[in-house]
């Protein structure tokens, strides 16, 4: 076998260098199975950390982004640096439009090309991008050009069945990647649900943000309130809490519903920190309402599951409802109904023994079919499939 190793380049023109999935999973998978990584993209961090290049990977980087409009130029100045990459086996890339770029080098190169779909991007995600207007004619625009990159792609991949069908319904070249959370996440103690002595239950709510249903959840905080002592609610900030926009804008909500001593604001934390603060809490909840719900997959329910806290999610969101049926280890209600969210608080709060028992099956089924090593393998074999007179580095 020769000595060279597989070279994947990764093509990005927007993930930040820490990106959880590009960075901390796909990249870091890629570098465990052996293989010589090469990033190309903006050099913006979520984090202000030293340690993003944890794994060897090598960094070509260009300006960091600095507003939605230089995104549309960074493609540019990423394609020009991409192609100065030598001797690649595989492009890899995670958006919409640096995928052009790896098929365009792939094909140039006799290499080959992922394309790997995070969101349904021609949904409602494009509409906050174009500050709330909802432009039929622009998503299908949009929805029609990815489709043709997936046509033109040897591998099409996404997190979910749901992300791929609107755009590559073609299964014979795609592949399911769930960003489940990697095996080390499990590691150390599992959350001490509903401990002994804790008179208050304490709910992780993720990123703060009312498009994220936040604004449902204080409500439902109000209506619980009437009834009980209302839980403690971990709200996730980018960065410092004082100085996120989108998390100021709550604190005038929870003000004038009452709740505002329910919150408990948090620093956004790197992805190695979050263990911590997850094992202080007694449940995970996923708040979105139908606009980004139904076809959501998201990390932290697999980070939820890791950490053996039950979840409390949305009905309507599909993927992560069978998960939670299939491993019996959460509740489902409409997350735009403010008296079902707190319905199902409160039934969390009168049975603690409930909430350890999904804790313990969630975080069982996470160990044996939802962690980051056991769903990227496919991904790997067939990469290894493409280059089999390459060996590791």
């Amino acid at each position: 076998m020769s000595e060279q190793p597989i070279h994947v380049c990764i093509v990005t023109t927007a993930h930040p260098i820490d990106d959880v999935r590009v960075n901390n999973k796909i990249a870091h998978a890629f570098r465990t199975a052996g293989f010589r990584v090469t990033w190309v993209g903006p050099g913006h961090a979520f984090f202000d950390q030293t340690n993003y290049n944890r794994d060897g990977i090598e960094f070509l980087l260009t300006p960091p982004l600095k507003s939605r409009m230089d995104r549309l130029s960074s493609r540019f100045r990423v394609r020009r640096l991409a192609g100065t990459v030598q001797n690649v086996d595989v492009y890899y890339s995670p958006d919409p439009d640096s995928a052009p770029i790896s098929v365009d080098l792939a094909r140039r190169h006799g290499a080959k090309s992922v394309f790997d779909i995070h969101e349904i991007y021609h949904g409602t995600n494009l509409d906050k991008w174009l500050f709330g207007f909802r432009m039929k004619p622009i998503r299908d625009f949009v929805r029609r050009g990815i489709a043709r990159t997936c046509r033109r792609s040897d591998l099409v991949m996404g997190v979910s069945d749901a992300v791929l069908d609107p755009v590559f319904p073609d299964r014979s070249r795609r592949l399911v990647v769930r960003s489940c959370a990697p095996a080390w996440f499990a590691d150390g103690p599992t959350a001490d649900v509903c401990g002994e002595g804790r008179t208050r239950l304490r709910l992780m709510h993720g990123k703060g943000h009312l498009a994220y249903g936040t604004g449902k959840v204080l409500e439902a905080l109000r209506l619980v309130k009437s009834q009980a002592v209302p839980p403690s609610v971990v709200v996730m900030a980018a960065g410092e809490p004082a100085n996120d926009p989108t998390v100021q804008a709550l604190v005038p909500i929870a003000e004038g519903l009452g709740v505002l001593e329910a919150l408990d604001f948090r620093k956004g934390v790197p992805l190695q920190e979050m263990p911590g603060i997850l094992r202080s809490c007694d449940v995970g909840l996923i708040s979105y309402g139908r606009g980004l719900g139904v076809d959501i997959l998201p990390n932290r329910l697999f980070e939820y599951l890791a950490l053996g806290l039950p979840v409390l999610a949305p009905s309507y969101a599909s993927e992560i409802a069978k998960i939670l049926r299939e491993e019996q280890c959460g509740l489902l209600v409409d997350f735009e109904d403010p008296a079902a969210i707190a319905e199902a608080i409160l039934k969390f709060q009168a049975d603690p023994a409930m909430c350890r028992e999904m804790g313990r099956r969630g975080k069982a089924g996470f160990l044996a079919r939802h962690n980051w090593e056991v769903e990227v393998e496919p991904l790997l074999q067939q990469i290894r499939d493409w280059c089999p007179r390459k060996g590791r580095s």
